[in-house]
């Protein structure tokens, strides 16, 4: 569990995702309270859903009142639906997922460590499935395992790519000031492969 003791806001875009956006937030949700000690808040931008989105939403509010429900009338692209979820948020934290696809709770866990190193402004976190080497997976074979039929099934579950951003709030009017592009920019990738359990 992080010690961290910040308000978090998790920016989650939705577009027509009516079988899937519960499970999202159900999941979310769960690692949060394990992932923080402070307050979380989620946003969920419906980006003009033309299906049931909206009555899935409306009850999954109902249930949890850390929940908030931003709607747009049309559908205006998951990169506006994450501004509109970063401009609603509360939380010095803000965690905006950039696809609509299961959030990677790894990224998570990622950027909250990132997040302890108060210079880090914003990051970044992406997640491509990829298979585990071939000598892991023997490896895994020999100590009597069944992790290559786990894996079959898994990655036909899981084949989107995944990303994560982290911005904290109390520097966005730095950045945005003229002082903001004496700012200095540094790039990271970490590549990583994990088996993660249920």
């Amino acid at each position: 569990m992080s010690s961290s003791l910040h308000r978090i806001s998790v920016v989650l875009p939705v577009r027509d995702g009516e079988y899937q956006i519960e499970s999202r937030v159900t999941q979310l949700l769960e690692a949060m309270s394990d992932l923080t000690r402070g307050a979380t808040e989620v946003i969920v931008v419906d980006d003009g859903s033309k299906d049931s989105t909206p009555e899935v939403l409306s009850e999954l509010k109902a249930r949890y009142p850390q929940v908030r429900i931003v709607r747009h009338s049309r559908p205006r692209g998951l990169e506006a639906a994450g501004q509109t979820g970063l401009e609603r948020s509360t939380g010095d934290l803000v965690f905006i997922q950039e696809t609509d696809a299961i959030v990677r709770i790894e990224d998570m866990r990622r950027l909250l460590r990132m997040s302890e190193d108060k210079s880090v402004v914003a990051a970044r976190a992406e997640s491509t499935p990829r298979p585990l080497s071939g000598a892991l997976m023997r490896r895994l074979r020999a100590f009597g395992t069944h992790a290559d039929e786990q894996m079959e099934s898994a990655s036909e579950a899981s084949e989107k790519k995944t990303s994560m951003q982290m911005i904290r709030r109390p520097h966005l009017q730095k950045l945005a000031s003229p002082r903001g592009r004496h700012y200095r920019l540094n790039g990271e990738t970490v590549h990583s492969t994990s088996l993660e359990s249920a």
